[in-house]
């Protein structure tokens, strides 16, 4: 059985497994799976009925998840299915974030829904605490100051082990979007989805705080304190949505605010890859 931490795993799963058993899925496709371990396979795992199909582009979790035990009703592939094959559900956890294009991506993961089919996301709160901290940790990152802090811990106590976190990918894939919750729903309007559910994950993750929140106890706590704030205290959100028909006319292009194009250079400074 999946843990509970500090970024709402549990809460995330119990929130996808609710849509896939709510309209009896069969087949349901995870695109941006990672390795399997946060989500899907002990999603499979908790829906024997359905079939799944998981996918991502990093080659290197693929072959992980791959080689890892997983259920016989889950198979991990390193290429999206052939265009036109439809799925009851269609998760995209943790992947918009990191896509250029989100509004295409978006249109994208609808093409995969059969007619009342369900899209399930998740995604950061672009200005919530997760990202506050993810923001404070580049900036030490890149004066230098983070290696001094390094070097000092090392000197102390170890450093805990974030074993979970760290498994649900291996590829270096920052995040390139910061959404509020205005602009997530502007995007799926224009996508032709319609909202059926919204919870938020957690209040508090990530740098530094996930070393705070550890014991059962303050783990559950942050978990449903975010129940209870105004959705943008929350450090992620989840979304199930329904395809509806499609507004008339292309959808407007995703343009980042002057804000989401600062962090989007820093995210890219800070791991090399800009």
């Amino acid at each position: 059985m999946l843990a509970e931490n500090s970024y709402g795993w549990r809460k995330r799963l119990d929130f996808v497994a609710e849509t896939v058993d709510g309209i009896a899925a069969s087949r349901v496709l995870d695109i941006g799976c990672g390795t399997g371990a946060g989500l899907t396979v002990p999603l499979a795992e908790a829906c024997p009925r359905a079939e799944f199909t998981a996918v991502d582009s990093d080659a290197r979790s693929i072959r992980w998840a791959q080689q890892a035990p997983h259920p016989a009703n889950l198979r991990f592939c390193d290429a999206e299915p052939r265009p036109g094959r439809q799925f009851d559900v269609v998760i995209a956890s943790e992947v918009l974030e990191h896509v250029e294009d989100p509004a295409a991506f978006v249109l994208h993961l609808r093409g995969f829904l059969r007619q009342g089919g369900r899209l399930v996301i998740t995604v950061p709160n672009g200005y919530g605490p997760f990202e506050a901290f993810a923001l404070f940790e580049a900036l030490l990152n890149m004066s230098g100051a983070q290696r001094i802090l390094r070097a000092i811990k090392r000197r102390g106590a170890p450093a805990p082990d974030h074993g979970d976190e760290a498994s649900a990918t291996l590829a270096i894939s920052p995040h390139v979007n910061f959404f509020s919750r205005r602009a997530l729903m502007r995007l799926f309007e224009a996508a032709g989805l319609r909202l059926n559910r919204f919870r938020p994950t957690s209040f508090l993750c990530g740098y530094l705080v996930d070393s705070l929140i550890r014991s059962p106890r303050v783990v559950a706590w942050n978990a449903r304190v975010a129940d209870r704030l105004p959705p943008c205290f929350a450090s992620d959100w989840m979304f199930e949505l329904e395809p509806q028909e499609l507004p008339p006319g292309a959808p407007a292009p995703w343009r980042r605010n002057a804000w989401g194009r600062m962090r989007r250079r820093l995210n890219l400074r800070r791991w090399g890859l800009g």
